[in-house]
């Protein structure tokens, strides 16, 4: 069931949940020490726009934070990628406040964001769990589902566990339902196998060693505008997920396939895949070869829908105009 934290409970008082217990849970002092905690609560507090923190309970141990626009009757749920939360979505929820055909939502993933920052659970399976729960405390029906980046594993996990029968179309943006691969430079895939060029060391090993490099190596990575502020925005809300979490979730990606529940979309669901300019030929081949009634968007670098809002909003909307009634 919704766990609406009283109605009048605002954003800053889910930052103050969600630091105390950063600071408990995890170990203050571990934190302090890392540089963490300040800047997950910097971050907090950056988000705070006026508005209210949602909460939807999902299990004992779990309660899943999202934000929501639009009033409409077909549900739209967005999921981030690794580290990140639901105010990367900040102009999706602007897109669609005034909806009357759409609700949008953007939740934090189990570990992210202002989400519980669970002892376990940090694995692509219960992610899918999380979301099948999510869906049920809110009572969403004939979803349209998004991931994003790493994202695009949560979903497809859900795919794998509940299959097409709650889903109205299904999406991922910059995101392989398979992360590992002989050869990334020719499959959709994040990592070689070998990790050759040492991709999948990138994600797991600096964020234990050295979190702020590896942040901005990795906000400069994946933005076209890599400024002093943009980087720092991507670095805070990244911090709100511990290191541990974050290795931990990328080593768990590379063990993960559900390339074949993504092919099985063809001609049932109506998909889509949104790709960075540099995965254009990989992404063009893969659907040519594997779901050709594919819609196919293709812009920018890895936050594209962030920092060219307008034409991924165009695309999406586009999409969402096939979808069956």
């Amino acid at each position: 069931m919704l766990n609406k934290a009283s109605a009048g409970v605002t954003k800053s008082t889910a930052i103050i949940k969600f630091a105390t217990s950063r600071l408990f849970s995890v170990g203050g002092s571990a934190l302090a020490r890392s540089g963490v905690a300040v800047a997950a609560f910097a971050a907090a507090l950056s988000s705070a726009a006026p508005g209210y923190a949602e909460y939807a309970k999902v299990s004992d141990d779990l309660s899943i934070y999202y934000q929501k626009s639009g009033h409409g009757p077909l549900p739209i749920v967005f999921v981030p990628g690794w580290t990140m939360s639901s105010e990367v979505y900040s102009k999706q929820l602007a897109h669609f406040s005034d909806s009357d055909k759409y609700t949008f939502y953007a939740i934090d993933p189990r570990g992210q964001g202002l989400s519980s920052h669970t002892e376990g659970g940090h694995f692509y399976e219960q992610r899918g769990r999380d979301l099948k729960g999510f869906f049920d405390a809110l009572g969403l029906k004939k979803v349209v589902l998004a991931g994003w980046s790493y994202g695009a594993l949560d979903v497809s996990s859900y795919l794998h566990l509940a299959g097409t029968e709650n889903l109205s179309a299904f999406i991922l943006i910059d995101g392989s339902p398979r992360p590992v691969g002989d050869d990334n430079s020719k499959e959709w895939v994040w990592y070689n196998r070998t990790d050759s060029d040492q991709f999948r060391e990138f994600f797991t090993m600096p964020v234990l060693l050295d979190r702020q490099k590896a942040n901005e190596d990795f906000a400069k990575w994946m933005l076209e505008d890599p400024s002093e502020e943009n980087i720092s925005w991507v670095s805070n809300i990244s911090n709100q997920t511990t290191d541990t979490v974050a290795a931990l979730t990328n080593e768990a990606g590379a063990y993960a396939n559900y390339e074949a529940d993504v092919k099985a979309l063809e001609g049932k669901l109506p998909f889509m895949i949104v790709a960075r300019d540099e995965w254009r030929d990989i992404v063009q081949n893969w659907v040519k070869q594997n779901a050709p009634s594919t819609t196919v968007a293709v812009m920018g670098k890895h936050l594209m829908f962030w920092e060219r809002s307008d034409q991924f909003n165009a695309a999406l909307d586009k999409f969402l105009e096939t979808i069956p009634n």
